[in-house]
C-alpha cells in the first residue's frame, strides 16, 4: 500500500507540505491573547492612556498632541513630495523645449543646403552615402593591403555592449505621481482634518491604575460610572461625554438631554459610537493573525522562539 501524500519524501521534487516544514513559503497563522489588544480609551499612537484625549468622526480615540504630531508629519512628508514632484515637471518642460527647438533647427539646416544647392543628385554621393550607412562598428573604411591584418577598434563595440558596467545604460528614474494633499488618519486611512476632531472627557474609573500607565477598565461610563472594558460606548458630541450605549438606550434615548451638562440632544446625528476595547475572545474580536513568508530567515526564528508578548502565549509573527 502507497504512502500518504503527506509522508511521500521519496519525490524528486519538493511537496507542498515538505516546503512548509523547512520554513519556506509557509502561511502561519498565531492566536492573539488580551494583551495584544488596545483598552478601550487608549491613543491608536502612543499606545497609552490620553492625557488631552480626542475622537475622530470614525470613532478612534487619539491623544491630541499625538495626532496633531501625526498630521504635521504628514504636512510636511507632503511638501517635500510636492517640491519633488513640481522639479520633475520643470525638467520634463525643459526637456520638451530642447526637443523641440533641435526638431527647428534640423529643419532649418535641412532647409537652408536644399536653398544652397548643397544636396546634389550625382551618382557618387549616393554611393558615398551608402558606403556610409553600411559601414561596420570599429572597422576601418581603408581596403587592406596583402599580409596587413585586421585592426579593430573595440572602443566602439564595447559602449553597445549590454555587459560592461562602464557603458551599461542606467534605467530612467520612477517618475513620481501627482500628490494627494490631504491628510489622513494613522488607523483607517481616511481624511481627517484638524478641525474633524472632537473634544472628550473621559470619566477616570480607577485613578491609582491611571497613575500607573492605565489598564483595561481604567476608564467608566459618566452615568452608570461602571468601568468600560469592551462593551460598546457612545459619545456625546455636545457635551463630549462617554456613556455606554446601553445607558443612551434606556435613559438619555428618552429625554434627549445629555445627563451631565443638561445641553439638548437632537437625535442620533449627535451621537457617535467609539472604538471598542479588544479582547481575546473571538466572538468579540477577530484573534487570529496570518503571516506569510517567502523564504526563511535566521532573524525570524530567532523572534519566533523568543516571542514578543510571552505573556499572552503569543510567539510572534515574522
Amino acid at each position: 500500500m502507497s504512502r500518504h501524500s503527506k509522508h511521500s519524501n521519496d519525490r524528486m521534487f519538493f511537496t507542498a507540505k515538505e516546503r512548509a516544514d523547512a520554513g519556506y513559503s509557509k502561511t502561519r497563522k498565531e492566536v492573539m491573547g488580551t494583551d495584544c489588544f488596545l483598552p478601550f480609551g487608549f491613543c491608536g499612537l502612543s499606545l497609552k492612556a490620553p492625557k488631552d484625549p480626542v475622537v475622530t468622526p470614525d470613532g478612534n480615540i487619539f491623544d491630541r498632541e499625538a495626532i496633531l504630531e501625526c498630521l504635521l508629519q504628514q504636512k510636511l512628508e507632503i511638501q517635500a513630495q510636492q517640491k519633488k514632484f513640481d522639479e520633475q515637471e520643470r525638467k520634463k518642460e525643459q526637456r520638451l523645449k530642447a526637443l523641440d527647438q533641435e526638431d527647428e533647427l534640423r529643419q532649418l539646416e535641412e532647409f537652408t543646403r536644399a536653398e544652397q544647392g548643397l544636396l546634389s543628385q550625382d551618382l557618387r554621393h549616393k554611393r558615398a552615402l551608402e558606403q556610409a550607412k553600411s559601414k561596420q562598428d570599429g572597422v576601418p573604411e581603408k581596403k587592406l593591403r596583402k599580409g596587413e591584418l585586421l585592426k579593430v577598434d573595440k572602443s566602439e563595440l564595447r559602449a553597445k555592449s549590454f555587459w560592461t558596467k562602464e557603458f551599461t545604460p542606467t534605467a530612467a528614474p520612477t517618475e513620481i505621481k501627482k500628490v494627494d494633499t490631504t491628510t489622513r488618519c494613522p488607523v483607517t486611512g481616511k481624511k481627517l482634518k484638524v478641525k474633524d476632531l472632537i473634544s472628550v472627557k473621559m470619566d477616570v474609573a480607577d485613578q491609582k491604575l491611571l497613575d500607573q500607565g492605565g489598564g483595561k477598565g481604567v476608564f467608566c461610563c459618566a452615568v452608570s460610572k461602571n468601568p468600560i472594558v469592551f462593551q460598546q460606548a457612545v459619545l456625546l458630541k455636545p457635551s463630549g461625554v462617554v456613556i455606554l450605549e446601553s445607558v443612551w438606550k434606556d435613559i438619555v434615548s428618552k429625554e434627549m438631554k445629555c445627563p451631565v451638562t443638561g445641553k439638548k440632544l437632537k437625535g442620533e446625528e449627535d451621537l457617535l459610537k467609539l472604538t471598542t476595547g479588544g479582547s481575546g475572545f473571538s466572538a468579540h474580536n477577530d484573534v487570529e493573525a496570518k503571516s506569510f513568508s517567502m523564504i526563511r530567515s535566521a532573524t525570524g526564528d530567532n523572534r519566533t522562539q523568543q516571542g514578543h508578548l510571552p505573556r499572552a502565549g503569543f510567539a510572534g509573527l515574522h
